[in-house]
C-alpha cells in the first residue's frame, strides 16, 4: 500500500512540471491527460539578455562604463591601464608590480598610508591593485552612501601616489621572501622555468614580481617616471558597476577625473615575437612524491580569425574536466588527479600548454598519453555527439558571465582593451554553434605541435618509469639560489 502510494505522489508531481517549465504560478495550470515522463519534457531554449553599460568619453579621453544595479547598497569601480610588465625596463622587471603594489600600500599625496588604511577599513571599502604582463588594474568596492568620498580617495590613488621609500623598501622585502621559498613550490617552479624556455629574449619570459637581481635596480623615481608614463587618463578605462544614477555618476566623474591633464594616448605595443617551434625536453631534479608536467609551444594571439575553433578543439583535448586528456589520464587510469591544457591569451603571441601532475613511476606514460591524443585530434574527425556536448557546455559556461554587473563591466573593458568587435557578445553563440569537425581537425593541425613541442618535468628522474631521452635530447636546469644570489 506504500508503494503504491509513493508512486502515486511521484506520478501526481512529475505531472505538475509537464509544460512550460517559466509559467506564472498566478496562472492556473492546464489540465493534461498524458502524463510525460522527465526525459521527454521540453523546455525553450535558454535566452541569455546581455545587459550593455553605457560607454562615455571623458574630455579628457578617459573611457568610462557605467551599468547600475540596484540590488544592493555596493557599487564597484574598476579602473584598467593599457601598460603592463612587459614595458619594465630591462634589469628593472618587477617595476609594473611595485607600482602596484605601492599605489596600494604606499599612500598618497594627501593620505599616508595609515591615514588611507583608516580610511577604508572605517568605511568598510576594499581597494585592490595588481598588475599582469599586458596590463594593470585597481579595484574599488565600496558602500553607495560612501560614493563621494571613495571617488576622491580614488583619484589620489590614481594620479597622486606618493611611493614612499620606507614602502618601497617593505615591498621588496615581501616579494624577496616569496621568491626565496619558491624553489620549494614544484608547480611554481615549473611555471617559472618554463615560461623562461617558451621566452627566452622576450619580456613575456621575465617575472612580473622580478627576480633579487632586478629588485635591486628598482628605485622610487623608476617607479614616479612609470607612472608617469602610463597613468594618463587617455591610456585608462573606467568601469562602474552597482547602485547610482547614471547622470549623477557621470556628472561626478567629471568633477573627480576630468580635471587630470592626459598627453596622447601611451599604450606602447607589446614588443613582437617571432613564432618559432622546436622541440626541447628539459628536467629539473627534485626528491619529490608527484612530478609536475608542463608541455606546450608558442600559441596565438587573442585576435586570431580561428579563435572559437580552437576553442572548441582545446575544450575537446583538456579544456574541460571532461575532456579526452582527463578521461584517458584521470578516469581511465587514474594516473593523476587532473589534467587541463589551455591557450594563454595576449595581444602577441601566448602559450599552448599541458599541465598535469604525476607520481613520478608514470611520468612517461603521462607524456606518451598527451602525446596520442594530440595526433588523433589531428587525424580523426570528432564525433558528432562530442561536438554537440562541447558546445553546449561552453555556451551553459557563457551565461555565467552576466552573474552580476561587476563582471559585464569588466568583460566590455576587456573587450575594448584587446580590440574585439562590438558585436563580440551579441554573436558569441552563432560563432560557437557554427563549429565544425572538419574546423576542429583543422585547427589542431594547424596550432598543434606534437613534433615541436617544449616539454619539462619537475621531478626524482631516478623514479621515472621510463628515461626522457625516450622523447629527445635532455637538458637539465640546475635550480639557482635565490638567497645565494642576492647577498652577492
Amino acid at each position: 500500500m506504500l508503494k503504491r502510494m509513493l508512486l502515486l505522489i511521484t506520478l501526481l508531481a512529475i505531472a505538475g512540471c509537464s509544460g512550460t517549465p517559466d509559467l506564472d504560478i498566478h496562472k492556473p495550470t492546464p489540465k493534461s491527460s498524458k502524463v510525460s515522463h522527465p526525459d521527454q519534457l521540453k523546455f525553450p531554449a535558454l535566452e541569455v539578455k546581455i545587459p550593455k553599460p553605457e560607454r562615455t568619453v571623458l574630455s579628457n579621453g578617459l573611457i568610462t562604463f557605467l551599468l547600475e544595479d540596484n540590488e544592493l547598497p555596493l557599487i564597484t569601480i574598476k579602473v584598467l591601464i593599457r601598460n603592463g610588465a612587459v614595458q619594465d625596463e630591462a634589469g628593472k622587471s618587477g617595476t609594473a608590480n611595485l607600482v602596484a603594489r605601492l599605489m596600494r600600500t604606499g599612500g598618497t599625496a594627501k593620505y599616508s598610508a595609515e591615514a588611507l588604511d583608516e580610511k577604508l577599513e572605517f568605511m568598510s571599502a576594499e581597494l585592490s591593485a595588481s598588475a599582469s604582463y599586458e596590463d594593470m588594474d585597481l579595484k574599488f568596492s565600496f558602500l553607495s552612501r560612501d560614493l563621494t568620498a571613495c571617488l576622491d580617495i580614488l583619484n589620489e590613488v590614481l594620479f597622486h601616489p606618493a611611493f614612499p621609500e620606507d614602502k618601497l623598501a617593505k615591498e621588496k622585502s615581501r616579494i624577496l621572501e616569496s621568491i626565496r621559498r619558491q624553489n620549494d613550490q614544484p608547480d611554481a617552479i615549473a611555471g617559472r622555468e618554463f615560461r623562461k624556455l617558451l621566452y627566452p629574449t622576450h619580456p613575456f619570459g621575465n617575472e612580473i614580481h622580478g627576480t633579487a637581481e632586478t629588485l635591486a635596480n628598482i628605485t622610487v623615481e623608476d617607479l614616479k617616471a612609470f607612472h608617469q608614463k602610463y597613468f594618463t587618463p587617455s591610456n585608462m578605462m573606467l568601469g562602474v558597476a552597482g547602485s547610482f544614477k547614471k547622470d549623477s555618476m557621470l556628472a561626478l566623474l567629471k568633477t573627480h577625473f576630468e580635471g587630470a591633464a592626459s598627453d596622447a594616448p601611451r599604450a606602447v605595443p607589446t614588443p613582437r615575437l617571432a613564432r618559432t617551434f622546436a622541440k626541447s625536453v628539459n628536467l629539473i631534479n627534485k626528491e619529490v612524491n608527484q612530478s609536475v608536467i608542463q608541455f606546450g609551444h608558442l600559441g596565438i594571439d587573442r585576435l586570431n580569425p580561428d579563435y572559437f575553433k580552437i576553442l572548441m578543439m582545446n575544450a575537446i583535448l583538456g579544456g574541460s574536466s571532461v575532456s579526452r586528456l582527463y578521461d584517458q589520464i584521470r578516469e581511465q587510469r587514474g594516473l593523476a588527479y587532473g589534467v587541463f591544457s589551455y591557450f594563454t591569451l595576449s595581444a602577441d603571441t601566448g602559450m599552448f600548454i599541458v599541465d598535469t601532475s604525476t607520481k613520478n613511476e608514470s611520468v612517461a606514460q603521462v607524456i606518451s598519453i598527451i602525446l596520442a591524443e594530440i595526433k588523433n585530434m589531428q587525424a580523426d574527425l570528432v564525433n558528432e555527439e562530442e561536438l554537440k556536448n562541447t558546445k553546449e557546455g561552453t555556451l551553459n559556461g557563457f551565461v555565467f558571465r552576466f552573474e552580476n554587473p561587476v563582471r559585464v563591466v569588466e568583460q566590455y573593458m576587456y573587450i575594448e582593451h584587446i580590440g574585439l568587435p562590438d558585436n563580440y557578445l551579441a554573436t558569441y553563440r552563432d560563432n560557437i554553434m557554427k563549429v565544425t569537425r572538419e574546423d576542429i581537425r583543422a585547427a589542431a593541425q594547424k596550432y598543434l605541435k606534437p613534433d615541436d613541442y617544449i616539454l619539462l618535468v619537475v621531478g626524482d628522474s631516478k623514479k621515472f618509469d621510463k628515461p626522457l631521452s625516450e622523447f629527445g635530447p635532455v637538458n637539465e636546469i640546475k635550480l639557482e639560489n635565490p638567497k645565494a644570489k642576492e647577498e652577492k
